[in-house]
């Protein structure tokens, strides 16, 4: 565990040479989850890793600020039925407001298929499907929240949270 810590306090500590026109790539940390569903017996510890992929290409649609950026991501984590999920995302994330401390408030949209191994049904599925979501993103740690939705009368089935760190 403190291999882990060491190498997140090398990463925040190591200075940044990305401009806002540059790529990036940030390690993502897993995590968290609160499902709707408060009677099921889900676990709400999610630890993984993931690696995620910045890109700032000139596309009208992503608007003037060059803080607005699409990326690509892919993480192993264990997932709220204590199996294996590997999820690969594209995404944008998209600046709607400054906040104090030079923090930044970003809408998120991506689209992400999930591989699920259910080690207790010895089972496996593949999801997909979009991932709104929210970042707040302090220099380079970024703390994300997605939205987890499903097809029903009740949409919301969880929201997550992770953290990214931007290098």
């Amino acid at each position: 565990m403190w291999r882990l810590l060491a190498a997140v306090a090398l990463l925040l500590a190591w200075p940044s040479s990305a401009r806002a026109d540059d790529q990036s790539w940030g390690i993502t940390i897993w995590g968290l989850s609160y499902h709707t569903d408060r009677d099921a017996d889900y676990n709400e510890l999610n630890w993984g890793l993931g690696l995620r992929y910045y890109h700032r290409p000139e596309w009208k649609w992503l608007g003037t600020s060059g803080d607005n950026r699409v990326f690509v991501e892919g993480d192993a984590l264990r997932d709220s039925n204590r199996g294996l999920m590997i999820p690969i995302s594209a995404g944008v994330e998209y600046r709607i407001a400054p906040l104090p401390a030079g923090c930044k408030l970003f809408a998120v949209g991506a689209f992400t298929v999930a591989y699920y191994r259910y080690a207790t049904r010895d089972s496996a599925v593949i999801k997909f499907g979009p991932v709104p979501g929210i970042v707040i993103g302090c220099g380079r740690l970024k703390t994300n929240v997605e939205v987890i939705l499903r097809p029903s009368s009740e949409p919301l089935a969880a929201l997550t949270a992770s953290w990214t760190i931007v290098f």
